[in-house]
């Protein structure tokens, strides 16, 4: 397998001649636009295959929301194609966390523009977001970090396209610089937008790579190079599904993993739960059981509550919190933070201790149960 640096250095004419001799368009480039390279031997991932729930999880919404829906694929045996409904902003995210890779997926649009005549309400814009963390921000859908490639159908501004933009999230800590080649602006996130428009019309499916390599994000639309960002910061974690505007489908994803970077910098990896963990995105203000074994329970508190009065059973504290608590049990131990910061330190599970949470007892915002995958 080619590593990710000589992979990358194929965007230059004469790296491109080395690695990809039969490829001869590739040692030509013209006006600074690159032809995609052919992506090297490797093994691919099928991320829509079998169930939903295999290789996806709650974020910002539930993995079971009557917004998410599936159905087989006709032209890919156990493939499936995944709906995404309108109704409110929402993430549902990968179980695994990826670093270097391959990304190819297809998606179509379901109802037209405003600009083409689709008439108010109707437009779409979703897209996947990647290299964040397992949670959202309080008071919000998106997380503190990641980059996004945008699905959007609201047609095209001076600062946004429908046609392959690639941009940093905006408000998060996520940096990127737009690559020159194409359309620049910062309006809403770094955003690198592309220059020549190769997006299929509403209704028929739109052929996608993303390629994610030590800092610079590649997004091809149908064959041709549309948009890129360089030293990309994170560079490693969850890759989600947006859920925002009208319906809009995704079939025939696969991911092939590159080498890794094994000098990878802490600054470039978003924050990671300890394990692949799948989540419980908790709606109803009712008494929850927490689960034997390990979990970590997150809930955003609009008010003050004793520790031990929201999580009961587990020997916590009286002490006041409020905002982001997180509570985590592992290897049977139970620690607790607030707002990030550590309030109690691992300490030994009270003997046949099980919890519960007091989910009915304050106003919260997001609120996770997470427990580890079982292959």
């Amino acid at each position: 397998m080619a590593t990710p640096r000589f992979y990358f250095a194929s965007l230059c004419a004469a790296a491109a001649a080395f690695l990809f001799p039969g490829n001869s368009s590739a040692a030509e480039p013209v006006d600074g636009k690159f032809p995609p390279p052919l992506p090297p031997e490797g093994k691919w991932e099928s991320l829509l295959a079998g169930s939903l729930e295999a290789r996806w999880t709650g974020m910002s919404m539930s993995i079971k929301s009557p917004l998410l829906s599936v159905q087989p694929d006709a032209g890919q045996p156990g493939g499936i194609v995944l709906r995404i409904g309108r109704g409110p902003t929402g993430l549902i995210r990968s179980l695994k966390a990826y670093e270097n890779y391959i990304l190819e997926y297809e998606w179509r649009h379901l109802t037209e523009a405003p600009s083409a005549g689709g008439g108010p309400g109707t437009s779409g814009n979703s897209g996947l977001i990647i290299a964040h963390s397992a949670y959202p921000k309080p008071g919000g859908p998106y997380p503190n970090e990641g980059h996004e490639i945008q699905v959007c159908n609201l047609g095209n501004g001076s600062w946004y396209t429908s046609h392959g933009d690639t941009f940093t999230m905006p408000g998060s800590t996520s940096v990127g610089i737009p690559d020159p080649r194409f359309g620049v602006s910062h309006d809403c996130g770094h955003r690198s937008m592309p220059i020549k428009f190769n997006g299929s019309a509403t209704g028929e499916w739109n052929r996608i790579r993303i390629t994610s390599v030590d800092g610079v994000i590649q997004n091809e639309v149908n064959g041709q190079l549309a948009s890129s960002l360089y030293r990309a910061s994170p560079r490693k974690g969850y890759i989600s599904f947006e859920s925002e505007g009208a319906p809009v489908e995704f079939r025939r994803m696969r991911l092939q993993e590159l080498a890794p970077d094994p000098d990878l910098a802490a600054k470039h990896i978003a924050p990671l739960l300890p394990e692949e963990m799948a989540a419980d995105y908790l709606t109803a203000r009712e008494v929850v059981a927490l689960p034997e074994g390990d979990f970590i329970a997150m809930a955003d508190l609009g008010s003050s509550l004793p520790l031990a009065a929201l999580v009961e059973g587990l020997g916590l504290p009286e002490r006041a919190v409020t905002g982001r608590v997180q509570v985590s049990v592992r290897g049977g131990q139970v620690s607790a933070s607030e707002n990030g910061k550590e309030m109690v330190a691992a300490q030994a599970l009270p003997a046949g201790a099980r919890g519960k949470w007091h989910l009915e007892k304050g106003s919260f915002g997001h609120a996770l149960l997470l427990a580890p995958v079982k292959r």
